[in-house]
């Protein structure tokens, strides 16, 4: 049988069970306070197999509000209610360990990261403040340190203590920068103050050794209040304040943190990088000293070891660099070589800019051209702008002035100028004016003069039609037409052709000069190439295209039938209204080959009239033929010769028989004479 205080430990034992308490004990103390309520609870049978009515009695008297208040934790909704309402307090009464912080951080880490994930503009938003004006200052600090690099440098870049200091880079390896601002940054930080932000209490301050200066206390009251006075003074302001300020050759500068303002007095021209130097020895304290700098009210315990953090800024400092004595020959020399290559490359670039302005000068009185851009591009000279195609070539002229192609770039854009003198090359060029024509440029406009052809007349005036506006005149009244004379001789020859009996023109053109005609030809009809001659006109100039035909004109009629025919002189044909007339005396045979003929004449000719033809044959030859029949020349006895007095009769025999012979040749018949003699017998 158990004791009554082992039952009473079974009743009070936790559900989860908590070592930290002594349940024995609980059990004996409240057996205790049991059994003076009831002395004989002592002797209750521990061998019951439920629990004493009585005990739960007791035990709801005892612990009643406490069950009711652990059972309703089993809701977790009241259960966070409650540790809502008691986390605070239990946050704040934490130890000041670093066992809350390590307990929490996982937990404020993952729920930074999910915030960031889900929202990551609620994050920028609360870090804006604190970032940008970080951001700002230190872009600020970076470009004042390029700055004065770059200020510093251009200072001694063509100084003899520049030239020895490119030397000492040039030995040492380091940039020219550094070199310059070593030996021209000359400082001291003197004082070094650690100043509360919210109290404006001195926490720490540090002296050079051969710094004077007020009580510590007063100076760093007189800078609170003049940051103070910045803020209020000034609107835009917020929580910033003065981080430079210079009197004379005194510098002060100021470095702003969450607890402290570190603020360093410097005499001379420091470095920018000291800035970063600053910064980061007043990270450091806040770092070392967070919680003394957040609880600080004037009491700097535990703030000691703040001084020695300043210490280490006054001992920043560059002293000048010590003269040598003597003088540098070496360096003397080195900046002659320097300063003679120095003035040959100043003076062949001076020469160079000279050659290239009298350049751009005659480049521009050039017609067509017009410069928009000129100078060094890429180490060149650069010329660009305008030119017309018929512009002179910027080369030819480049070549003149006495500089290279290599040197100059140019970049051209093609336009059209109307410049006088442009114009008239591109109509030189267009219309091709021939010897006899001259163009020149009068004033603003272009005058043509001389004689040209009537087709390079019309397309000059056409050409003149389409120049664009704005453009030089273009007078065309001093051309005179060189072929006004010969075209109307021209014409005069096409009237007289078709004038001539047995031709027919089909076709005929004129070409700037010249000439062609073509048609139809009767072999008997005029000479085409005769007729110009008689119109004083070229026959090298006209081309000719002529076919034959047979024409029935009675003109060429007429001719054609003198050729076939041959009529005898004692013939005429005559043309006689639409018929051709034979008239005179003809012997027989003629007669018939006539009428062959005028029977042979085509379908359409004019008809040969052959009644007004006498056939003489047998008159004539009749009478020729007893005239001779008739002639007797004598001759006396043995003699050779005829006898005196036949000289007359011998004359007259002779005419008849060459009237005889001209007459059969006439009339197309052969003639046989012959002669009989007599002579006595002796």
């Amino acid at each position: 049988m158990s004791a009554p205080s082992d039952t009473l430990e079974n009743l009070v034992r936790p559900a989860a069970g908590n070592t930290n308490v002594d349940r024995k004990v609980l059990a004996d103390l409240l057996m205790a306070v049991a059994r003076t309520m009831k002395p004989d609870v002592g002797a209750v049978s521990a061998e019951l197999p439920g629990l004493d009515p009585r005990l739960e009695q007791l035990r709801t008297v005892l612990l009643g509000r406490e069950i009711e208040s652990l059972s309703r934790l089993e809701d977790p909704e009241q259960f966070a209610a409650a540790v809502g309402r008691v986390l605070p307090v239990a946050v704040a009464r934490a130890s000041p360990g670093t066992q809350l912080g390590e307990a929490l951080a996982p937990a404020l880490e993952k729920a930074a990261q999910s915030s960031i994930r889900s929202n990551p503009g609620a994050l920028l938003n609360i870090l804006h403040p604190l970032i940008v004006p970080a951001i700002s200052k230190s872009i600020g600090e970076t470009i004042d340190k390029t700055f004065q690099s770059l200020n510093e440098t251009l200072k001694a870049s063509l100084t003899w203590r520049g030239l020895r200091w490119r030397l000492e880079a040039w030995r040492s390896g380091k940039p020219f920068a550094e070199i310059v601002l070593r030996h021209t940054l000359v400082y001291q930080v003197e004082h070094a103050f650690l100043i509360h932000r919210h109290t404006g209490l001195l926490i720490a301050h540090a002296a050079a050794e051969n710094a004077a200066s007020q009580d510590p206390q007063i100076v760093s009251s007189m800078l609170q209040a003049i940051q103070d006075f910045v803020r209020d003074s000034f609107s835009g302001a917020g929580q910033q304040g003065l981080d430079t300020l210079r009197l004379g050759d005194l510098r002060l500068w100021s470095e702003p943190g969450p607890y402290a303002t570190l603020v360093a007095v410097i005499r001379g021209n420091p470095p920018e990088d000291l800035h970063g130097l600053l910064a980061e020895t007043l990270s450091r304290i806040h770092v070392e000293y967070a919680t003394a700098l957040e609880r600080f009210d004037g009491d700097i315990t535990g703030l000691e070891g703040t001084e020695t953090a300043l210490t280490a800024c006054v001992t920043q400092g560059q002293r000048a660099a010590p003269r040598r004595t003597g003088f540098p020959w070496l360096v003397a020399l080195i900046a002659l070589a320097i300063l003679l290559a120095l003035a040959g490359w100043l003076g062949y670039r001076w020469l160079g800019e000279r050659r290239f302005a009298g350049y751009l000068a005659e480049l521009q009185a050039q017609p067509g051209i017009v410069l928009t851009q000129t100078g060094r591009q890429d180490g060149k000279f650069l010329v660009a702008g305008l030119r017309d195609p018929l512009a002179v070539a910027p080369e030819t002229l480049l070549h003149r002035s006495g500089m290279d192609s290599e040197q100059v770039d140019f970049r051209w854009m093609p336009y059209q100028a109307l410049d006088v003198p442009i114009v008239l090359k591109r109509l030189r060029d267009t219309l091709v004016p021939p010897p006899s024509v001259s163009l020149e440029a009068k004033g603003n406009q272009i005058v043509a003069t001389g004689d040209a052809s009537q087709s390079w007349l019309q397309k000059a005036r056409d050409v003149a039609g389409m120049l664009p506006a704005g453009a030089p005149a273009f007078d065309l009244s001093g051309v005179q037409d060189k072929n006004a004379d010969l075209e109307r001789r021209w014409k005069i020859y096409l009237a007289e052709l078709r004038n001539q009996p047995g031709i027919v023109i089909t076709e005929r053109g004129q070409d700037d000069g010249k000439f062609s005609v073509g048609g139809l030809r009767d072999p008997l009809a005029a000479d085409p190439l005769e007729m110009l001659r008689w119109n004083s006109i070229d026959p090298s100039i006209v081309t000719s295209h002529w076919a034959a035909y047979e024409s029935l004109d009675r003109s060429i009629v007429q001719k054609r039938l003198m050729a076939s025919l041959t009529p005898p002189p004692s013939v005429a044909l005559m043309v006689e209204g639409d018929n051709i007339v034979a008239i005179g005396s003809a012997p027989s045979l003629w007669l018939e080959r006539a009428r062959l003929a005028a029977r042979m004449l085509p379908s359409g000719s004019p008809e040969l009239d052959l009644t007004q033809v006498r056939d003489v044959t047998n008159e004539e030859i009749g009478r020729l033929r007893t005239t001779i029949e008739a002639s007797t020349i004598r001759f006396d006895t043995n003699e050779m010769l005829p006898a005196p007095g036949q000289d007359e009769e011998l004359d007259n025999l002779a005419k008849e028989l060459k009237r005889f012979t001209a007459l059969a040749e006439a009339w197309h018949f052969k003639v046989q004479v012959m002669l009989t003699g007599h002579a006595d017998l002796l």
